[in-house]
């Protein structure tokens, strides 16, 4: 296995080395859709703090019904998708006609996304013997802190789920183009019926890999120019946007697209049909705004920063909602901050301090750990079957998934922790060669 490249490139040599026929848009498209979800993870939070200095935490979507309509554009996971599929196609054509292996692609894919996953499960499994063992903090605050700042890893899992499909779907989109997100996405509607009206919730599982992969198959179209031109944009968008008012005004699909506490059926674990019809009101938007975008994007100052901002977008994301569990504890134990009554005028015009905030403590965070994701994005791994490369993507898919659903903290586990998802994640990044054996480190 080669070992990764480690030499430094600043970001105006990145700006210089930008090849004309590159797409930026993606890339801004990318940087935007997790700077919505940190953002809008900090503010559908509403946290307070009571006289007795206890935390109490609710939903905004469950306070303020109307904001769900909102969420139609906050929940911007199908733009990250669609980027995936648009920027995975280009990966995979370009490297097959260069004679890379489908194994070592696949490691390549997975190098950016893994690197600085890994290091954030590590440091949260030794903070949860920690707190579990030294601190001694209760079940209960573990259950709920350790659960939290594990949420982000969904996606992830999902996604590695959905990379090591990339050239079977596009084998599939040569052939049968619009039929392949048709039937991806008609069976995602026949696993709602059995999940909604016969009960099945166990089933609707599968609906992570349905609905994804047909979200990721219009990346696709929109990358082999399928979908160009100003009018199947707006036809696009129009038909995403009946879809969600018909289905939703109908009382089939709750209207809101991010989780409602309390929801019997909601749209997101697992997701419904009313992601891909989000996914296509949002696509034709992307689409009518892509030519000035990309004029826009030709500066180079512009470029720049969404060049360095990329750098740093995973390592964001991953840190964002434990910057938040380590505001709230501050908030706690100073007794500055959240006090009072939330939803009042007060708490409102707040809202942009404590946004604020929480930037400020994500950022040491951000430059500890960027590191790794920009030396995962210049990584060069090689070596290695195909299918050491698949199993490794799905065994740590699972565990970050399992991860996602029931956090770092198990009761009943050894060291408190969740050690099948651990184990499950530290398995994968070994088989797709982000970690290495002691023994083997000399190789």
């Amino acid at each position: 296995m080669n070992n990764p490249q480690t030499k430094s490139i600043n970001v105006k040599e990145l700006v210089a080395r930008t090849p004309a026929t590159r797409n930026r848009y993606i890339d801004l498209l990318r940087v935007f859709s997790i700077f919505v979800v940190v953002v809008g993870h900090w503010l559908m939070a509403v946290i307070t703090i009571d006289a007795d200095g206890a935390i109490e935490g609710d939903n905004i979507l469950g306070l303020v019904p109307w904001m769900q309509f909102i969420t139609w554009g906050l929940q911007v996971m199908p733009i990250f998708f669609i980027v995936g599929g648009f920027a995975n196609s280009a990966s995979w054509i370009s490297a097959r006609d260069k004679g890379v292996t489908y194994g070592d692609w696949l490691r390549g894919r997975m190098a950016r996304l893994l690197r600085p996953t890994l290091a954030f499960a590590a440091v949260w499994t030794v903070l949860t013997v920690v707190f579990a063992h030294v601190i001694r903090l209760s079940p209960e605050t573990l259950q709920v802190g350790l659960t939290l700042v594990a949420v982000p890893v969904w996606f992830l899992g999902v996604y590695l789920l959905v990379i090591p499909f990339v050239p079977v779907m596009l084998g599939l989109h040569d052939r049968f183009g619009l039929l392949v997100p048709v039937a991806s996405i008609s069976l995602a509607a026949f696993v709602d019926v059995l999940v909604r009206d016969l009960g099945l919730g166990g089933i609707g599982y599968v609906n992570y890999l349905l609905v994804w992969v047909a979200v990721h198959q219009l990346g696709f179209f929109w990358r082999d120019g399928r979908v160009a031109g100003r009018a199947r944009a707006i036809l696009i968008a129009m038909a995403g946007l009946a879809t969600l008012v018909t289905l939703s005004g109908v009382g089939l699909y709750s209207r809101s697209l991010l989780g409602v506490p309390g929801e019997e059926f909601g749209n997101t674990q697992p997701p419904t049909i009313m992601l891909m019809a989000v996914g296509l009101f949002q696509f034709g938007i992307i689409l009518l705004l892509e030519a000035p975008a990309r004029r826009w994007l030709q500066r180079e100052r512009v470029w720049g920063s969404v060049i360095a901002a990329n750098g740093l977008a995973m390592t964001v994301y991953l840190w964002h909602l434990p910057a938040m569990a380590f505001g709230v504890l501050f908030a706690q134990l100073s007794g500055f901050g959240l006090r009072g009554d939330a939803l009042t005028g007060g708490w409102w015009l707040t809202r942009p301090v404590w946004v604020a905030a929480l930037a400020v403590l994500t950022t040491p965070l951000v430059m500890i750990f960027s590191r790794l994701e920009r030396s995962g994005a210049r990584a060069t791994t090689s070596g290695g079957g195909p299918w050491a490369a698949v199993f490794g993507s799905v065994a740590a898919a699972f565990g970050l998934g399992l991860l996602a659903l029931g956090g770092f903290y198990r009761a009943d586990g050894l060291l408190a922790l969740a050690v099948t998802p651990l184990v499950l994640l530290a398995a994968g990044a070994l088989l797709l060669g982000q970690v290495k054996l002691p023994w083997a480190a000399g190789r």
